[in-house]
């Protein structure tokens, strides 16, 4: 071969100098040229980005018309990823999503989480719908994007029911009694409902308890409505209607009452106990169809020496019920007078008789004999 011939070849093969140090470059990582380290640097595009999972639980919620619901939504760095992290959603119509927050700041390696409230308007469509929960995010030139699956079932629209218990009462003319008016929350209501007492007119007066009332989703409460009457009232039958409103929503119920006459008031003694020497408690019981309280009492011995508390509060005995009452003479009753000999009758004696006559509220007297 010539010379010329050589070197006509070489020139043919030669590598330019840069593109030679670059191939070295990417194959070693540096090179070195007259003692110069060349870096080797990777440019942004090849960095690890990392990347996040998107889960939702609850992943099925039920939402009554015209109310909240609520998920949450987590967020889970994987890869090495930290970020903030928007969320979206994809629902269909009469039907609102609200995130809070709506940008998740992720930590590296940890989780975050948002609370997903699902709103369902008064006129969205009952059934079930899917929503489509979606996180993105910006990782140098690249979109990040995870997405999970909501199920939200529409249900009828919250409500509540308005109850008497018991829905019917007796009321003796004169006296008065009383009901519990039961709300229980259906659907998921979640308010408070004021009462409303219709009275026909009568002689009757009602007076309720706690109003407005508040109800809880799946709670149930109940207050009291207290129905009086006068002597003035007519006997019969009545229906009250009891009305609970929330919003634009309402529901009734009725209650009855019967006005009766009142029976004459029977108190009988059941049985004695004694408490000090001062003090002995009857037991008596009420046969009648009116309740009896008793206000005054007087204790007798057999001389006659009396004791008498006119200023007594004692028991209300209810009809076909025993209460107890505590009769107190002397020390033990500061508020009683005393009328017979002078320090005869300071105390209750063994096998001794003694008459004690109480009255009640309508001025009926009753006497029983007690042997101590």
């Amino acid at each position: 071969m010539s010379s010329e011939e050589c070197t006509t070849n070489l020139s043919k093969k030669r590598v330019p100098l840069k593109a030679l140090l670059l191939l070295l470059t990417f194959a070693f990582g540096s090179f070195t040229v007259s003692g110069t380290v060349l870096p080797f640097t990777i440019s942004d595009a090849h960095k690890t980005t990392g990347s996040f999972l998107l889960t939702i639980s609850p992943s099925s919620i039920a939402v009554p018309q015209g109310v909240n619901a609520t998920s949450t939504v987590t967020i889970l760095s994987t890869q090495g990823f930290t970020g903030t992290v928007a969320l979206t959603a994809q629902a269909t119509s009469g039907i609102a999503v609200i995130f809070n927050p709506s940008g998740v700041n992720v930590p590296l390696g940890g989780t975050a989480t948002s609370i997903t409230t699902v709103q369902a308007a008064k006129n969205a469509s009952m059934g079930t719908s899917s929503i489509i929960v979606t996180g993105t995010a910006a990782a140098g030139k690249k979109v990040l994007s995870s997405s999970a699956l909501l199920t939200a079932t529409v249900i009828p629209q919250a409500d509540f029911g308005v109850y008497a218990y018991p829905y019917s009462v007796t009321v003796v003319a004169g006296f008065a009694n009383s009901t519990s008016i039961v709300l229980a929350g259906k659907n998921g209501f979640n308010g408070s409902v004021t009462l409303s007492a219709t009275v026909p007119f009568g002689f009757l007066g009602v007076m309720g308890g706690q109003n407005p009332v508040k109800l809880t989703p799946g709670a149930t409460t109940n207050t009291s409505l207290q129905v009086s009457t006068t002597m003035s009232t007519v006997l019969g039958k009545y229906n009250i209607t009891i009305t609970g409103s929330s919003g634009n929503v309402s529901h009734s119920c009725i209650l009855t009452v019967n006005v009766v006459d009142p029976a004459p008031e029977s108190l009988t003694l059941s049985g004695s106990s004694d408490n000090s020497l001062t003090s002995l408690t009857l037991s008596l019981r009420n046969n009648g169809n009116t309740p009896i309280t008793l206000q005054s009492y007087t204790v007798a011995d057999t001389s006659l020496d009396v004791w008498t508390l006119a200023n007594w509060t004692g028991p209300t005995i209810s009809p076909g019920s025993t209460d107890s009452a505590v009769i107190s003479i002397g020390s033990s009753c500061n508020t009683c007078t005393y009328n017979g000999i002078t320090g005869l009758f300071q105390q209750f004696f063994t096998g001794h008789t003694y008459v004690i006559t109480v009255t009640t509220k309508l001025n009926g007297q009753f006497t029983f004999t007690v042997i101590y």
